[in-house]
């Protein structure tokens, strides 16, 4: 991998990571296009920690009020990565094999815009509120533990299951990207032996290149999609993700 390769990839992951598209299937689809034989999850989790960065940032008068005032909500995140963790590593190992198959990321991105237009038509009928209890947030943490699947993404899922429930459009994003903050904590931790084996001194400008562009995309995306998603105008990503899985799935065959 060059730097050329490590700045798109962190361009593609900042973009995708927040944008309900799946980054995790564009990243694989990215990679198939590159020739990577193998997946490149050491890279993978560098551009996942770029984009943590965007959400610490953005967010961290948010983090700050949680942690000191608002105990609530900290005790609703930390219950929603209960079911995360554990359906995570439930499907981990099954999920990796896919990691190079680019028609299961094209099924799984038509099943993503299926949950987007769901969402969509949802928050279309019903009278969005803020309130947010244990039920609900647990829910939005099995959706992010089923995202680890290739193709689902866990913004998309998160996002999508939020608004279902009836949950206000702004803070369904809220809610979402400060739960991924445990989430990509807690698998980044879990790689990083395979990632202390995969990292040379040659690799590291790429994977610093990576993560930072990743970052900074993110920072762009999450002001962006939280606008989006303020005024119900997820439609377009939804029939992008089918289109986009129809593409895939047609062009592998």
């Amino acid at each position: 991998m060059n730097i050329d390769q490590a700045i798109i990839s962190g361009f593609v992951q900042g973009l995708t990571e927040f944008f309900p598209i799946s980054s995790s299937g564009h990243l694989v689809i990215l990679h198939s296009i590159f020739g990577f034989k193998t997946p490149e999850i050491a890279f993978d989790v560098f551009l996942h920690i770029g984009t943590l960065l965007s959400v610490l940032i953005f967010f961290r008068k948010d983090i700050i009020a949680i942690v000191l005032k608002d105990r609530k909500l900290l005790y609703l995140l930390a219950w929603a990565s209960v079911p995360t963790a554990i359906i995570g590593f439930l499907l981990k190992d099954p999920a990796e094999k896919f990691f190079s198959s680019p028609v299961f990321v094209g099924y799984m991105l038509i099943i993503n815009g299926a949950w987007l237009f769901t969402a969509w038509y949802f928050a279309g009928k019903a009278r969005p509120v803020k309130r947010i209890g244990p039920v609900n947030s647990f829910l939005i943490g099995v959706a992010q533990g089923i995202a680890v699947i290739p193709g689902i993404s866990r913004s998309g899922a998160t996002i999508s299951t939020a608004m279902i429930s009836g949950i206000d459009g702004e803070f369904a994003v809220k809610f979402s990207f400060l739960l991924s903050i445990p989430a990509i904590l807690g698998a980044s931790v879990l790689k990083f032996a395979s990632i202390g084996k995969s990292i040379s001194a040659g690799s590291a400008p790429q994977f610093l290149a990576g993560a930072l562009t990743a970052m900074a995309v993110g920072i762009l995306a999450i002001k962006a999609i939280m606008a989006l998603v303020k005024g119900n105008r997820i439609k377009p990503f939804a029939a992008y993700c089918v289109l986009a899985g129809l593409v895939i799935i047609l062009l592998a065959k």
